[in-house]
């Protein structure tokens, strides 16, 4: 699922101790095991952590606690580690 432009000036999203929280809807959302943020701007942003939950997923949470490089896609996928962990079983 793709979001574009999830940051608002006028509302205040993403500033800094805050939560915010987006309803998204797309294709595939039954194994959630990557994301990916992107930014674009002159001011930085270091988020602590994207937790993801999911009708038919249990919840999943990334740790970023970084500095996002500005226009680049920065993130984690464990996909692979998902299927290693399944095929150890």
């Amino acid at each position: 699922v793709y979001a574009p432009r999830l940051d608002d000036p006028y509302s205040r999203t993403f500033e800094s101790c805050s939560t915010d929280t987006y309803t998204l809807y797309g294709p595939c959302t039954y194994q959630i095991c990557y994301l990916y943020l992107y930014r674009s701007g002159y001011d930085g942003w270091k988020p602590e952590s994207v937790t993801v939950y999911g009708y038919y997923t249990r919840s999943i949470s990334f740790y970023y606690n970084t500095w996002i490089p500005d226009d680049i896609w920065y993130g984690f996928n464990y996909c692979n580690a998902a299927s290693d962990s399944k095929s150890a079983m």
